[in-house]
């Protein structure tokens, strides 16, 4: 099988960008592992196994394979010839209206719906969305649409899978940081709405609005993110355009949002900026041409 060359030139690409919230909701799963393991409730209250503490033992403290998946976010984005892109869709399924199942069949759609190799962007991804992705997929008996058989396998496919925590960290042989860190570092928003330890909390008080926002807040700050890094391998992508078009989209997808007025200021700042630009470009260039016209 021929393996791709990501640094070949094939215009277009198409990126689906996802991110997922999730909680434990239902204690019956890991009720069911205490059993295997011969837990007994009134050991609840007592020490927790060598090498573990409280909140890190999975005897007492249910792990992600137990979580609930509550809402995926997820946009496609499809490139110019010319370096720009469309957002061509920003979908977000979440509770109350979808369960899990729904949910997680709505991200498989999505991702069958995506243009032929179509690749998969996420900070983190590979061991948080993918294997969330792929368990509750397997809980409710789906299946991965044709061109995604390789999430089935680790969801590490290097070509397929722009996993921003892995490829801007050198592989994480830098120390892995948080997705906000980098996004402070660029000037890119993000977390716009909440912070990110309020999400069980807003889940668990049924404020699924809020929560959704929190979710299509980390697509929008990836799909920025991803303008920034696409400008390393092409030169015509012009990052100040390429933004500004992705920005304009959302405003209009997503109208009513409550991150909505921040980004419209970041959109109005950046566009007075390069007017700006343009206006000291004329002033140095104005005696020259002056000089060319005489």
């Amino acid at each position: 099988m021929k393996i791709e060359n990501p640094f070949e030139p094939r215009r277009p690409r198409s990126y689906v960008i996802v991110d997922l919230e999730s909680a434990v909701l239902d204690e019956v799963g890991h009720q069911r592992y205490r059993a295997m393991e011969r837990w007994l409730p009134g050991n609840d209250d007592g020490d927790s196994r060598r090498g573990y503490t409280r909140a890190e033992d999975p005897l007492k403290t249910p792990r992600w394979v137990f979580q609930t998946v509550v809402t995926a976010s997820a946009m496609v984005l499809t490139e110019h010839e010319d370096g720009n892109v469309d957002v061509c869709r920003f979908v977000t399924l979440s509770a109350p209206d979808h369960d899990e199942r729904e949910v997680i069949a709505g991200v498989l759609q999505v991702l069958a719906d995506a243009p032929a190799n179509a690749e998969f962007v996420s900070w983190a991804g590979s061991f948080h969305d993918l294997p969330m992705i792929a368990c509750a997929a397997m809980k409710h008996g789906l299946s991965l649409p044709a061109n995604w058989g390789w999430i089935a396998f680790g969801g590490d496919g290097r070509v397929r899978h722009v996993d921003f925590a892995r490829v801007l960290t050198g592989g994480f042989k830098m120390k892995p940081i948080h997705q906000a860190e980098y996004a402070a570092a660029l000037d890119i928003p993000a977390k716009m709405t909440a912070a990110p330890f309020m999400v069980a909390k807003l889940i668990n008080a049924g404020q699924f609005e809020l929560v959704q926002e929190v979710c299509e807040g980390d697509v929008i700050t990836l799909a920025l993110l991803l303008a920034r890094w696409r400008k390393l391998l092409d030169g015509c992508a012009h990052i100040d355009v390429v933004e500004d078009r992705i920005l304009r989209s959302i405003e209009q997808l997503r109208e009513g949002r409550s991150y909505i007025p921040a980004l419209q200021a970041r959109r109005a700042a950046s566009f007075a900026r390069r007017v700006g630009e343009a206006s000291n470009d004329a002033e140095v260039l104005a005696p020259w041409l002056s000089a060319e016209a005489a």
